[in-house]
């Protein structure tokens, strides 16, 4: 009886040995794959990079060129070099499918931006748009397309878009119209653009953003047929609690100045602070690009 004892402790002792031998092999193995698969799931997201160049004015006077105005000849110059360097202009809407759906986007992406909604644009900016095919971002600001859609004095120098040259614009395929605010796009009285005055409770700023920029936006809808689904910053100027009352307004990216490049993963967040290049006369975004690239 001894001995059978002995004889089945060893055996069970055994059996367990064997079984704790065969699961820890099998748990490494699991552990083994698991790992793997996180440092593929790692690898397997793509960054994109993403320039994105920002002008203002277009005119042809050499008296008037200045660090938010440049000439048509500037902005050839910098559309044969995103020719040359095998970019494709891409629009908000194109980074929000991409975010949102996975669409994929081009392997070279650029994205073309215009604050203000200046005339010129219409004038000199959309017949090379179509020379070339590139898209572009116009950001207009509602209280100056009021004014113009309304009034005879027109000139090129100063004058912005009207709203039928925008549904042009907007119809065109070419062109995504965005919200630049519609009377925010000032210095005064301690407001600085769409940023929170200093001493302003949340629920006031909260109003001025809702009125004026959802003011905007139902102009948009009324004229265009489209609420934008960008609110381009005017002159950038942030406020931490602008972004939730951006997001409730149904705004899906944002347009900011500072000059650097966007690096996207597809992760929705990131649209809400899309940086941007500033393009001024006298230099050119072959040199923009260069200078960044050697300061990363």
């Amino acid at each position: 009886m001894i001995i059978l004892k002995r004889l089945w402790g060893s055996s069970v002792f055994l059996v367990s040995a064997l079984l704790c031998v065969s699961l820890a092999s099998l748990c490494g193995h699991i552990a083994g794959r698991t790992s793997a698969t996180a440092v593929q799931s790692t690898a397997d997201v793509q960054t994109i990079k993403l320039p994105i160049v920002m002008y203002h004015h277009v005119l042809k006077e050499q008296a008037r060129l200045n660090k938010y105005t440049v000439s048509p000849a500037e902005l050839r110059c910098d559309f044969e070099y995103i020719k040359a360097q095998g970019y494709t202009a891409v629009l908000p809407s194109e980074l929000i499918e991409y975010c949102e759906k996975g669409t994929p986007l081009p392997k070279r992406p650029i994205m073309i931006s215009f604050d203000d909604g200046h005339e010129s644009f219409y004038e000199y900016v959309y017949p090379m748009l179509r020379e070339y095919g590139y898209k572009a971002v116009f950001s207009p600001v509602g209280v100056y397309t009021d004014r113009y859609s309304t009034q005879e004095d027109h000139h090129i120098s100063y004058s912005h878009c009207t709203w039928s040259e925008l549904k042009e614009l907007q119809q065109s395929g070419l062109v995504e119209i965005e919200n630049h605010s519609y009377n925010l796009h000032e210095n005064k009285n301690g407001r600085h653009g769409s940023k929170k005055k200093q001493g302003e409770s949340d629920g006031e700023y909260r109003k001025v953003l809702l009125d004026d920029i959802g003011k905007m936006q139902d102009e948009c809808e009324n004229f265009l047929g489209v609420r934008p689904n960008t609110f381009t910053y005017p002159y950038g100027q942030i406020s931490a609690e602008a972004l939730p009352i951006l997001k409730e307004m149904g705004f899906k990216a944002a347009l900011i100045c500072q000059e650097k490049f966007n690096y996207l993963t597809g992760e929705p967040e990131e649209l809400y602070h899309l940086n941007r290049f500033n393009r001024a006369h006298n230099d050119s975004l072959k040199a923009i690009l260069e200078r960044a690239e050697s300061a990363e």
